[in-house]
């Protein structure tokens, strides 16, 4: 009885691959998987971008603050990490999905070599909506941004 029935699946699919009606409705369902795929990634890229940008706009504003408040001896320079931090998070108004996992802040001050620094850089994770399906959970963007004052000559 089992064999009957392998018999019958075998003729079906013999049947099925020498018909030449229709194939161009399998080759479209077939090249339908990846075409949308790449574009479930075009959106997902979109939405990091768009988050990388929000936190680069972020960053360069939190910056120029922080230099602004050391340079005018508003905060103290061990302050600095800790207003780079919250200027960030006042700022940073980027996607619902993405999530700042890391701000890191340093204060280089000036000596007779150089001059005043105060770099930003962030981290973050963004859930992907469409990229699920190959297996990407998640896209890591980050930015910096360092702010230079103070001309010594």
């Amino acid at each position: 009885m089992p064999s009957a029935r392998f018999a019958s699946l075998r003729k079906l699919a013999d049947r099925f691959a020498a018909d030449r009606n229709g194939a161009i409705a399998v080759m479209f369902a077939i090249a339908c998987v990846p075409l949308l795929l790449m574009v479930g990634a075009a959106v997902d890229y979109s939405r990091a971008v768009s988050a990388r940008s929000a936190m680069q706009a972020a960053l360069d504003s939190a910056a120029l603050m922080v230099s602004r408040d050391l340079s005018a001896q508003i905060i103290a320079p061990a302050d600095a990490s800790a207003a780079a931090t919250k200027y960030f998070t006042a700022l940073y108004h980027g996607s619902t999905d993405a999530t700042v996992s890391e701000i890191t802040a340093s204060y280089t001050a000036s000596d007779a070599n150089k001059q005043s620094t105060v770099t930003i850089s962030s981290k973050a994770s963004l859930k992907s909506s469409f990229m699920q399906f190959a297996n990407v959970s998640t896209l890591n963007i980050g930015s910096s941004s360092t702010t230079v004052w103070g001309n010594n000559k």
